[in-house]
């Protein structure tokens, strides 16, 4: 076995930004998020007063659904060194926390958003399973054709709406892990809009600026999917 990167321990002032961060949304995600993403966050065990400790949490996610974390000191992982890890059921994590200043929004993927955004719905067996199955359809493309592909996972898995028992859920780990984007997605300034393949087309997400469209699915099994019949639009160039 390759040898691992130690997980990071993390200051004091760190975790305090944890603290301040968990304080600011835990209130919103009680209210708004989906069930899947709220039973994984009581498997998980985390608490307000600090960063967990990821080698007690790696057992954890080996236990429930065979994934490995993986520590590592970039910010901001490419999407072929991103999808490579998530073929092999592995969720990189970076060592990066945002600062004070940050709080509300931060276009970085920051050690808050992949902990409290993903890793609660990680936990969840069919997510996962998805989750690694997407990898293995981006990896059959190139960067450049899989740019829509790349947009079908920010409105889905980052910043995706579901229904649940007839209610609107947040689903995406992006609206868990921002105050100010879950607090902006609920309000009138943005369209939230039925699922479409076509609608991905044609968009070019920016982690810079708030969204005005945000996409509902109707399922899990909508999401599930979402990624081969993208494939099943875009045939590999021979």
């Amino acid at each position: 076995m390759e040898n691992r990167r130690p997980f990071k321990q993390f200051t004091p002032a760190e975790h305090r930004i944890w603290k301040m961060l968990w304080d600011r949304q835990i209130g919103n995600c009680r209210d708004r998020a989906c069930k899947l993403w709220l039973d994984g966050l009581d498997k998980l065990d985390m608490t307000a007063d600090r960063i967990p400790d990821f080698s007690v949490m790696n057992e954890r996610f080996k236990e429930l659904v065979g994934w490995e974390l993986v520590s590592t000191d970039v910010i901001f992982s490419d999407g072929q060194t991103w999808f490579e890890h998530l073929a092999r059921r592995q969720f990189l994590i970076t060592e990066y926390i945002r600062e004070e200043k940050d709080l509300l929004y931060t276009p970085l993927p920051d050690i808050w958003h992949d902990t409290f955004g993903h890793l609660p719905l990680m936990t969840d067996p069919r997510y996962a399973d998805y989750i690694q199955h997407f990898a293995h359809v981006a990896l059959r493309y190139t960067p450049e054709e899989r740019k829509s592909l790349g947009s079908l996972w920010w409105y889905t898995i980052e910043f995706g709406f579901m229904v649940e028992d007839g209610d609107m859920k947040a689903f995406g780990a992006g609206l868990m892990s921002s105050p100010g984007e879950m607090e902006h997605a609920y309000s009138d300034a943005v369209n939230k809009t039925s699922f479409s393949l076509d609608a991905f087309e044609k968009i070019s997400p920016s982690p810079h600026t708030m969204h005005n469209t945000l996409f509902i699915l109707d399922s899990m099994e909508q999401l599930e999917g979402s990624a081969e019949a993208w494939a099943e639009r875009h045939p590999q160039m021979a």
